[in-house]
């Protein structure tokens, strides 16, 4: 009871700020209670499942969902996905559909197929909650990713990015928020922004601080 309580309350504070969370929780609902009378909503976002890709990753659930060490999901159910798990670029569609139970598609740009699911990463203060998106080529290579959501404590995030992917710190003209990026040519080609929520409450710790994050492979076209 505890663990679903907390979730739910996650996904509340990924919904503020979030507009793909705001605008599909009642499908994120459906995914922690196992509301299957919430998957009727409509939208230009199609829902698909584990059984539209044959491929399993080793470790996954007959359903297609690894279990997360120490938890058993159940099918409806949002897994936990680890920061380093979640931002890398040796993903592919048949990944995705293997370790997240709902997947967004339908989300066409530059050339590239989308895949959107509800990101929750663990329940600690330096986690994240919020939209992930995976941008695919024809030739099913991660070329873009993107996440929108919120997080207690930024630091986690921030030195995976700039370990990984050599993220930079660069001054903002807006005093409130803290900018990353990754410059080719004197231009942007990836992105990470944080900056306060307009509210703060101690009720809700993990919705301190609103995160964008544009990350795109510049060797994928």
């Amino acid at each position: 009871m505890f663990r679903r309580g907390f979730l739910t309350l996650v996904v509340l504070g990924a919904a503020v700020g979030v507009p793909y969370a705001a605008s599909n929780w009642s499908k994120l609902k459906a995914s922690v209670f196992g509301d299957t009378s919430a998957n009727s909503s409509t939208g230009t976002l199609q829902p698909i499942s584990a059984n539209d890709f044959p491929s399993q990753l080793p470790g996954a659930t007959p359903a297609g969902v690894p279990l997360v060490p120490g938890i058993n999901p159940q099918i409806d159910e949002l897994p936990l996905v680890d920061l380093p798990d979640a931002f890398r670029w040796d993903v592919t569609p048949q990944w995705v559909m293997s370790r997240w139970p709902r997947v967004s598609s339908g989300l066409p740009g530059d050339n590239l197929q989308g895949l959107r699911v509800a990101l929750i990463s663990g329940l600690r203060m330096d986690d994240v909650a919020g939209s992930l998106t995976y941008y695919f080529n024809a030739s099913q290579k991660c070329a873009k990713i993107t996440f929108s959501g919120t997080t207690g404590d930024p630091q986690r995030l921030t030195a995976l990015l700039v370990d990984r992917y050599g993220f930079k710190p660069f001054t903002s003209t807006d005093p409130g928020m803290v900018q990353y990026q990754i410059r080719w040519n004197g231009a942007p080609t990836s992105t990470l922004t944080v900056r306060p929520a307009a509210i703060v409450r101690t009720s809700s710790p993990l919705e301190r601080y609103l995160v964008q994050i544009s990350i795109t492979d510049p060797a994928v076209k």
